[in-house]
């Protein structure tokens, strides 16, 4: 019996001819994407602080 092992690529990397290995996925409206441990780390941060800000400018109103 023979097994078929698809390797996904991180979509970010590829955009600069890359070929990294995808570890995680993100979805946003409708959009996925496959992004390494890096990509993933800096969307994570990037939304972290996208909604810390939004909480903050919510909570002085």
């Amino acid at each position: 019996m023979k097994k078929l092992v698809e390797v996904v690529h991180c979509d970010a990397c590829a955009k600069k001819g890359e070929e990294r290995d995808a570890t995680t996925g993100l979805s946003v409206a409708g959009d996925s994407y496959d992004l390494c441990e890096e990509h993933g780390e800096k969307f994570r941060a990037y939304f972290e602080a996208l909604f810390t800000a939004e909480m903050t400018v919510a909570q002085s109103a």
